[in-house]
């Protein structure tokens, strides 16, 4: 029995320095390919663990950082804790190679038309031959700043795929996100008293004929970004109000037209006339339709399982109308039953 268990683990040391080999002559090859694209990529040590269990290769204090030039006019930089590459045995006979970030780390991003920083914690990565990567973390911060955008927000429990293909042909997915997390918190949406829950985005960049001249970050690689699903709801359960979207936009001019639809409206009109900000906005006649519809006896058209749906039309990344004026040109046939299901 003795001999057994020691031939066991002769195996698995054997099986553990190869693998731990493996990852790292793949992690400085990877190295290698980032320099040579312009990245500067610094590690403060790298130490292998995980046996008897599994295989990994942990990098402490990794940083990475692109400088802008002519040729690629972006900057991005990320730093961490640590970075550990590989897993149990169980998680690398999966489909996939596990990668874990754990404790804090950021990533940035800058260009002439957007910003955006990123603080997560605990991410949990893995990456597959055919283009994806998945991902998931109990908690991040994202800030985001375009021309016409100026905004941030907090998940928790968020997860995700990114879908990349760099060659991909002409008005094919260049570049494809699906997202979801547990709660969405803002500080512009914190004069609502807005509760955001089960939050999900489902969105793809086509690829342009100048993707071949163009940076794969630069909008200029892309023709459109179709908008699947953009999806939050207002509350815990099933019954609270939840907000959809679908659209398209023409890149890089950000132009097109986006289709909302408010599911279990009621209790979303409610919050809207108990917010003063919002109330001031709206105009009389539609006040009073509301008054109408929540407090007195509704009619079949107002029922709450009915859905309103309106269009909103996009000019260079802006609506055209202010929320004021837009809300003041709500008028009744936008609550009526013509977007009722059969």
């Amino acid at each position: 029995m003795a001999g057994i268990v020691t031939g066991l683990l002769f195996v698995d040391t054997l099986l553990w320095w190869r693998t731990t080999h493996t990852i790292e002559t793949g992690i400085e090859a990877r190295r290698a390919e980032l320099q040579a694209a312009g990245w500067a990529t610094t590690v403060e040590q790298i130490t292998h663990g995980g046996w008897p269990f599994g295989a990994w290769v942990t990098l402490n204090s990794p940083h990475l950082r692109h400088d802008r030039s002519i040729s690629a006019p972006f900057e991005a930089g990320w730093s961490g804790k640590a970075l550990r590459v590989g897993g149990s045995w169980l998680e690398l006979i999966r489909t996939g190679f596990p990668v874990f970030l754990p404790g804090p780390h950021a990533a940035r991003f800058i260009s002439p038309t957007v910003q955006m920083t990123i603080l997560s914690q605990d991410l949990h990565l893995r990456f597959s031959t055919d283009h994806e990567t998945t991902f998931k973390a109990p908690s991040a911060q994202i800030a985001l700043t375009t021309p016409s955008l100026d905004q941030s927000i907090s998940v928790t429990e968020f997860s995700g795929r990114l879908f990349t293909a760099p060659d991909a042909p002409h008005d094919a997915t260049r570049l494809g996100l699906e997202l979801s997390a547990r709660t969405l918190r803002s500080p512009a949406l914190e004069p609502l008293k807005l509760a955001l829950r089960d939050a999900r985005l489902i969105a793809a960049l086509t690829s342009s004929t100048r993707k071949d001249v163009t940076p794969f970050f630069s909008l200029e690689g892309y023709d459109r970004l179709l908008l699947q699903t953009a999806a939050v709801s207002f509350g815990p359960d099933h019954h609270a109000s939840r907000l959809c979207s679908s659209g398209m936009l023409e890149l890089p001019a950000f132009t097109g037209h986006l289709t909302f639809s408010l599911l279990n409206w009621h209790d979303a009109a409610e919050q809207l006339l108990n917010t003063t900000s919002v109330r001031t906005s709206l105009a009389p006649d539609l006040q009073a339709i509301l008054e109408r519809v929540l407090h007195a006896e509704p009619s079949p058209a107002l029922r709450n399982d009915l859905p309103l749906v309106f269009d909103v039309p996009v000019i260079q990344g802006q609506f055209p109308l202010s929320l004021d004026a837009f809300l003041q040109n709500i008028s009744t046939h936008n609550i009526d039953g013509s977007h009722s299901r059969e």
